[in-house]
């Protein structure tokens, strides 16, 4: 890997001396952080796939979002010698360099930094419902579950669940509980195309946010699954990780309500969106299993990703069946119309 970056970085910044240290990134990426005399930079390759046009996508999208003057931080991709903002690695994958942004990770252990997290959600929801650009998304909205993974069809999936490899049968139960969740969700899935849609992130995280040293949200990265898709999905996304921390259950509650009172006081909901809310938490978690499930099963990822990913399923399904109503009462209260 580190003897490639140099043809690499000189595509994007000839002439330059650097160093490079090796960054925390995801799970679906590798980063470098990138300094010179003058600068310092992000480099980031693709670990997910090799589709040009998403990246080119995701940049093209960013470039209209950086037009808009928005309150907080995104991205900004590093043109090349070429003119252009991605690049092949030696071996084949995508590659591209962005300018550095001040902040910290989160670690969302206090209301208030929810709360941030909350009326930035907001903020960008309504900043991307106005851009436009001339290419087209390549990713499809989370109700179309069959495309989240070429290899994992919902009905593949389901069968996988009901029947399970060897490796996996320890976790029949874990297993049935999301054949179960995908079932129910395709049963449901009858209305959701007349929902309001628009440009959403898609993975809004504590992974992919920065924040100050107030811990307030000051920057909003990784838009590599920014699509066309339900409004109310990005919220929803959220409010799945929120409840897939590790808490208590008073601090979860509280979490929640801050997160919900921070984005209502910029957006707020239709009936007709909070009703669906439950079914898309659910969602987000059905969709995580199925990318990781994919990924095992093209040798990119370990077993116990995917065992973790079931286990949240599982987990969240629980939830929300004991919790529904509490939920759906606070989403009305705080960011319904």
């Amino acid at each position: 890997m580190e003897s490639n970056l140099e043809a690499l970085l000189k595509q994007f910044i000839p002439g330059s001396k650097w160093n490079v240290k090796q960054g925390k990134g995801g799970v679906n990426n590798t980063t470098r952080f990138v300094e010179t005399a003058k600068e310092k930079y992000v480099l980031r390759i693709y670990e997910t796939h090799r589709d040009m046009d998403k990246v080119k996508y995701e940049h093209s999208v960013l470039s209209e979002l950086e037009k808009t003057g928005v309150a907080f931080g995104t991205p900004r991709p590093v043109k090349g010698i070429d003119n252009q903002t991605v690049k092949y690695t030696e071996d084949g994958r995508l590659a591209a360099l962005f300018s550095y942004m001040e902040g910290i990770t989160p670690v969302f252990d206090k209301p208030r930094q929810l709360y941030s997290f909350g009326l930035t959600t907001a903020k960008l929801t309504c900043t991307l419902v106005n851009i436009k650009t001339e290419l087209a998304p390549v990713y499809r909205p989370y109700y179309e579950i069959e495309n989240t993974h070429p290899k994992c069809s919902v009905g593949d999936v389901i069968r996988f669940c009901e029947m399970p490899s060897p490796e996996f049968t320890e976790y029949k139960a874990e297993l049935l509980e999301v054949a179960a969740q995908l079932k129910k969700f395709r049963e449901n899935l009858t209305g959701l195309r007349q929902l309001p849609h628009q440009l959403i992130h898609g993975d809004l995280n504590a992974s992919n946010v920065l924040a100050d040293t107030e811990g307030n949200i000051c920057a909003v990265l990784d838009f590599e699954f920014v699509t066309e898709d339900l409004r109310v999905m990005e919220l929803c996304v959220c409010l799945s990780e929120i409840i897939n921390m590790e808490q208590t259950k008073e601090a979860l509650w509280e979490k929640l309500r801050a997160f919900l009172e921070g984005y209502g006081t910029v957006l707020k909901l239709t009936g007709a969106e909070i009703s669906v809310i439950p079914l898309l938490i659910m969602l987000r978690r059905l969709d995580v299993f199925i990318h990781f499930l994919g990924r095992f099963r093209d040798g990119i990822d370990r077993m116990d990703i995917v065992i973790d990913q079931m286990k949240n399923v599982a987990a969240q399904a629980r939830w929300l069946e004991a919790h529904e109503h509490k939920i759906m009462a606070m989403c009305c209260s705080l960011v319904g119309m």
